[in-house]
């Protein structure tokens, strides 16, 4: 399970430190693709290939599952963790999710978002403003 959050930087390459906390869980492979709100999400490979599977199931005469499919699969990619601990985000995922320097690495159970710093900060400040309603729903 991933929990936390934790503020790290971009290097000069585009590598990004996942925190020591996150590593073991996380496995030697692993993969990154869009998530929403500007987010991009890791996934261990047992989690990808549960959403992978979930995907390859929905029905190719729908344009809407045609979208959802090509996306995902489009945005993906597979990668590991170099000896410091670092990964390379593509220019694709990078530009998605507005990362230039600044991340917020955060647990969501049983996946890894990665935000912009600023669109986290002002997430989190639109939603807590909202957390009584949210938790009543």
């Amino acid at each position: 399970m991933f929990l936390g959050e934790f503020s790290h930087k971009l290097d000069s390459k585009n590598r990004v430190m996942i925190p020591s906390e996150f590593r073991d869980e996380l496995g030697s492979v692993f993969y990154a693709t869009k998530g929403p709100e500007k987010s991009l999400i890791i996934y261990t490979k047992e989690e990808f290939n549960k959403k992978a599977d979930a995907l390859l199931n929905l029905t190719e005469n729908n344009k809407k599952n045609r979208a959802i499919k090509r996306l995902f699969f489009s945005s993906t990619i597979e990668t590991s963790l170099d000896k410091q601990g670092r990964f390379l985000i593509n220019k694709n995922l990078l530009d998605y999710a507005e990362i230039e320097k600044d991340v917020m690495i955060i647990g969501n159970n049983n996946n890894i978002e990665i935000w912009n710093v600023d669109n986290w900060n002002q997430y989190i400040a639109d939603v807590e403003i909202n957390l009584s309603d949210i938790m009543d729903e």
